[in-house]
């Protein structure tokens, strides 16, 4: 099995965040994982998008032409589209982007992960911390389940790329990033929280549909 996947949105979004975790999820696991960054010199607000690629077998490039998943985090970032594969999975935060249907042939699964996240207060390390910033951890909770995870038996690999990545005062957050996971895997699983799937092609080989 293998998914190519590419995260875009922009600076602040925390997008190379989430396409680490994701890679160093499986990582963990014991697969093989290959993340490749990019993004422009600005530090918040310009374009940012990465490319992984996870594979129970060795991989032989980290460059994703077609990718077979793409996490939209904002407007812009529509512009990948194009490059999904046909029988893809578009995973879109429905917060910012009201419109994501511009293919018909590409499962398209909506997740407000900005409204998601900033319900979560009650995970938050201080009161009153905005936690919008743990976005980026609901769409991996919806990635992890449009890829045929299961958020409860992972759940422990799920901590320890948190615990790998957020250290000392960072630490802090991992509560609410899990959080944040298990809500975004249940709103791409259940259609909970104002998730909705838009539209279901016929099932692609390493994605859960």
């Amino acid at each position: 099995m293998k998914t190519e996947m590419i995260a875009a949105g922009h600076g602040g979004q925390g997008v190379l965040e989430l396409a680490n975790w994701f890679a160093y999820f499986y990582l963990v696991k014991g697969w093989h994982v290959a993340y490749t960054p990019s993004y422009g010199p600005e530090t918040r607000g310009g374009k940012v998008k990465c490319y992984v690629v996870v594979s129970d077998e060795r991989i032989d490039s980290p460059v994703v032409e077609e990718p077979d998943l793409l996490v939209v985090m904002n407007i812009p970032s529509m512009d990948f589209v194009p490059l999904l594969k046909k029988g893809g999975t578009l995973v879109v935060n429905s917060s910012l982007v009201k419109d994501p249907r511009r293919r018909d042939d590409v499962k398209v699964v909506e997740v407000p992960a900005t409204d998601i996240a900033g319900s979560l207060g009650k995970y938050a390390p201080q009161p009153g911390k905005d936690t919008t910033i743990a976005a980026n951890s609901v769409m991996f909770g919806a990635c992890l389940a449009v890829t045929g995870g299961n958020f409860e038996a992972e759940r422990e690999h799920i901590r320890t790329a948190f615990a790998h990545f957020l250290t000392d005062r960072k630490a802090a957050y991992i509560p609410l990033n899990i959080a944040a996971v298990e809500e975004g895997y249940k709103a791409a699983t259940q259609g909970r929280a104002g998730a909705k799937l838009v539209s279901r092609p016929p099932s692609l080989p390493g994605l859960a549909h």
